[in-house]
Formats: C-alpha cells, structure tokens, sequence
C-alpha cells in the first residue's frame, strides 16, 4: 500500500564515486516502493577535489548544484530545503552503498509504527562518545544504512552545520534530531538491506587538522550536548 505522503530519496556524490553511482541510482529506481523522486546534490566545486567537475549523466534525477560544497550533511540539507511545505517523507543515503528492494518500504513500515520519530537503518549509542549519561534511548543515526524524516521537522539552524561539523554529519544531525525533540528509532531489518560498494575516497578514513573522525566526533558531540543540553549534559 502507497503511503499518503510522497517519498523522495536524496544523496550527494563526489567526483571519485560518479563511476559508480549508476549503480547506486539503479538500485533505489528498483525499490519494490518505488520514490516518487530521486535528488542528488551536486556541488559546482568541491572542498577535497580540486579541478573542473562533469557531472554523471543520470536521466530522471532532480540535481541541485550549490556553489559550495556543503560536505556529507548535503544529502539532507539541500533536499530538506528544496522540499519545505511540500509535505513528503524524505529518506536520504550515502553513494558507497546499495540498497535492497526492500529499503524504502522498511521505511515506511517503521513509520508507520513510529510517526513522530526520525527513522534510521543503522545507529549507535550516543553514550559510545564519552557521554555516560546519556539516556539509553539516545541514539546517533548512521547515514550510510540510511535515515528517514519529514524536511518540515528542521528548522534553518538544523540545515546550516558549522565547519567544524563538515566531516562529522552523522553527530550534528542527530543532536539536531535530539535538540528538537526527535527520537531517533533504529528500524529492524534496514541495517540487512545496505551493501558497501568498494570506497575510493573513504572520509572515515579522512584526517582533519590532524584529528581523525573519531576524535572530530567526540568533541562535536560533547560540544553540542553542552550548547543545547541534550544527551544527560
């Protein structure tokens, strides 16, 4: 049964992945509940990737170009942006991996269960970044399994991450999630759906001002909690 509301996917893609990212399209058109729309965002230049960039020839794809590069987060903030007042469900994804036919319909399923919360395939425990008393139900949602809301629950300080928030999307977005009273609901069977596709340019892997990601996490983490006080600080 289709849902009442529209359902668009989103992602972004950087030059590296645009070898791939056919594959990637292929499986989100073939979902069993197919998206209304697909949107990809596609910045003009990009932060790590110097030089003049040809966008993929991807026909029946919305593509947002902004002028800079808005890093991981894009898969959601232009799309959200794009899509305020519209009333849609918005699942957005990473370029890295493909996803099982039956990806969008977990969504919705789980949404049916739980139509107030942000749903996600993938999540961790935000106590894991050195918060201890964080609530068990605090939850960090990952985007490479996916994650599921409606755009009109954020508001302009949500789809605007500082700079020190541009490797570490999964953290800012969740305590957005958090600082607006969102429950973050791990569906099950979504995390099964996901395959990894091999990764050219891993940002896990990435070094930022000499910190790794884990570091990068830790300390947004701890900032945030402390700005919007949320995650038991």
């Amino acid at each position: 049964m289709r849902n009442e509301l529209p359902l668009v996917v989103s992602l972004t893609t950087i030059p590296p992945r645009f070898g791939q990212l056919p594959q990637v399209v292929a499986a989100l058109q073939a979902q069993d509940r197919a998206p209304d729309q697909i949107i990809l965002c596609l910045p003009q230049v990009y932060r790590r990737f110097a030089g003049p960039i040809t966008p993929p020839d991807l026909p029946g794809l919305r593509i947002l170009r902004p002028p800079t590069d808005p890093g991981p987060a894009g898969k959601l903030t232009l799309a959200a942006q794009a899509l305020r007042g519209q009333g849609c469900r918005l699942p957005f994804c990473d370029d890295d991996w493909l996803y099982g036919p039956g990806w969008t319909q977990g969504f919705l399923d789980a949404a049916r269960k739980h139509p107030e919360a942000v749903i996600c395939g993938a999540s961790f425990a935000a106590q894991r970044l050195g918060l201890p008393n964080a609530p068990d139900t605090a939850r960090i949602a990952q985007g490479f399994a996916g994650v599921m809301l409606q755009p009109d629950w954020l508001d302009d300080a949500a789809l605007n991450p500082p700079q020190e928030a541009w490797p570490v999307d999964d953290i800012w977005l969740s305590a957005q999630f958090a600082r607006l009273g969102r429950a973050v609901i791990q569906a099950p069977g979504l995390r099964a759906q996901a395959s990894p596709l091999p990764d050219p340019e891993p940002l896990q892997d990435a070094v930022f001002a000499g910190e790794g990601r884990g570091q990068l996490n830790q300390q947004l983490a701890h900032k945030l909690a402390t700005q919007y006080h949320i995650w038991g600080l």
